[in-house]
């Protein structure tokens, strides 16, 4: 199968693969405060996102907007001359117009099969589901077995976050916009479970530290009942020594780590941990 595969830049996944997995991404926009508008860059397979990480952690105020129709249909429109197919990964749990909007665009560009494939994942498994999946489809032979594959695939990652966003998986997501909200540094961090396509509440704390001893002992659980083949994180600073630690308890194991997203930085905010594994 000639075949690419397209994804929104909320998929936390390592540039160094778009080469080698035919991977293509679509940015958003940032409107800030004053009114103007800054596009996230892409080029063919690259994508430049720290610059606008920069402008929305100074300005609270600034609006994130998705990828739209138009977008879509050019990417596909344009992948169409050199593919016979496309695969486009998008989440309908965290980023649902994106993910409509991918539907949308598929009915409207008739030169090339596209399938849109769904996901709930959000953040660094985001990045581990389309990393597992190209992997898959570069030796496909047909579009059902992709889907399959990536059924099973969405309901067997397990990933742990730590946020201060109480409404990770609530309908509070589901809006074209999203708007950051200042956190303050009274409020307290809870711990999300994402498996079998869900992200459940676990505990809450004003202390991460029960959070953080909370994933030590589900790991524990989990690494004597399975052996994991790929793991993914993410982190800000001020939790590096809890990072440490909890990647001390995976051993044996690949661990990538994956730089936040814009929608990341809006949804899961900037004091936080994020883990996914397989």
């Amino acid at each position: 199968m000639n075949t690419a595969i397209v994804i929104d830049s909320s998929s936390e996944i390592s540039q160094k693969l778009f080469s080698k997995f035919h991977i293509y991404p679509l940015g958003y926009v940032v409107r800030d405060s004053n009114n103007e508008t800054h596009t996230e860059k892409t080029k063919i397979q690259t994508i430049e996102t720290s610059k606008l990480l920069s402008i929305i952690e100074k300005d609270n105020q600034a609006d994130l907007f998705a990828p739209s129709i138009k977008d879509f249909v050019e990417i596909y429109t344009f992948l169409a001359e050199e593919y016979d197919s496309l695969i486009s990964i998008h989440s309908s749990m965290a980023t649902p117009v994106v993910f409509e909007n991918a539907l949308v665009a598929k009915k409207m560009v008739s030169e090339i099969s596209i399938d849109v494939i769904d996901t709930h994942t959000l953040g660094s498994s985001s990045g581990l589901f389309v990393e597992e999946l190209s992997r898959f489809i570069s030796t496909a032979k047909n579009i059902n077995e992709i889907r399959k594959e990536a059924i099973s695939l969405d309901k067997h990652i397990n990933s742990f976050i730590i946020t201060r966003n109480e409404h990770l998986n609530s309908d509070e997501l589901k809006r074209i916009q999203w708007r950051r909200n200042s956190s303050s540094s009274f409020k307290s961090y809870y711990l999300f479970n994402y498996f079998h396509t869900k992200w459940n509440p676990i505990s809450n704390s004003r202390n991460t530290k029960s959070l953080f001893s909370d994933i030590h002992d589900k790991l524990e659980v989990i690494t004597k009942t399975k052996d994991l083949k790929n793991v993914y994180f993410s982190s800000s600073s001020n939790f590096s020594s809890e990072v440490k630690a909890t990647l001390g308890k995976l051993r044996k194991v690949s661990k990538t780590e994956v730089n936040p997203t814009l929608v990341a930085s809006y949804l899961i905010g900037n004091n936080y941990f994020d883990i996914s594994f397989v």
